[in-house]
């Protein structure tokens, strides 16, 4: 087979692939990349993608593994990164080495949202740790603060926002107990998923986003029962 073909072909297995996950189906997509990477290890796109899959799975531990694969292949994309600091975020003393990989995510990626999300849900987990100093928890705090200003400026700017923005500003005004706004964009973001393109319509994502409006609720009724 030419190297024109192998790679037409590897792009079809990808787009199939993801399709697959965009379906819903996390775990039967993750073994049909794991066979495939066992005869294209290389494959940087496959990598990333089961680097998705074990984020939903929450494969910490495998997730690593192919997030280091994922830099080792090209340490010049920016999501390999951000998923070695997915790995180790919530692992007790592993906060700085996630929020190190994160900010090699947005060096290389400085407008990603996602990335600046989980910086400051990093910082937030060093805010809330009860053996750090109080003037440097107070920084952690203040970091998170920004990074999640931040975010609300980059999308309020978007001319063209999608279901995925206006998830990241429903959790991002949740974190900021903003849960009116929160509410708000959860609904923007179930009707923009409803009507886009099925064909990048996530539908994991969209779990994620009634997750978000359900939690949002239980916020918003816990204010008013207090």
């Amino acid at each position: 087979m030419s190297k024109e073909k192998k790679e037409v072909k590897k792009g079809e297995t990808y787009e199939t692939l993801k399709a697959l996950y965009y379906s819903g189906k996390v775990k039967p997509t993750l073994n049909k990349i794991l066979i495939e990477l066992k005869n294209d290890s290389e494959n940087i796109e496959l990598s990333l993608l089961a680097c998705q899959c074990l984020v939903r799975t929450k494969n910490f531990e495998d997730l690593s593994t192919y997030a280091a694969i994922s830099i080792k292949l090209d340490p010049k994309i920016a999501a390999g990164h951000y998923y070695k600091g997915l790995a180790v975020q919530h692992t007790k003393g592993q906060e700085q080495e996630a929020l190190k990989n994160f900010n090699e995510a947005l060096a290389l990626d400085p407008d990603n949202a996602i990335y600046l999300k989980s910086k400051a849900t990093t910082h937030l987990l060093l805010f809330t740790d009860y053996h750090l100093p109080l003037k440097f928890a107070e920084k952690h705090r203040v970091k998170a603060e920004e990074s999640l200003l931040k975010i609300i400026e980059m999308i309020e700017q978007k001319e063209n926002a999608d279901y995925k923005d206006f998830l990241i500003y429903a959790d991002v005004s949740t974190m900021l107990s903003r849960n009116v706004v929160a509410k708000k964009y959860c609904i923007k973001a179930i009707n923009a998923f409803t009507t886009s393109d099925k064909a990048i319509q996530d539908i994991n994502i969209y779990k994620d986003i009634i997750k978000a409006q359900k939690t949002c609720e239980k916020l918003m009724d816990k204010i008013i029962e207090d």
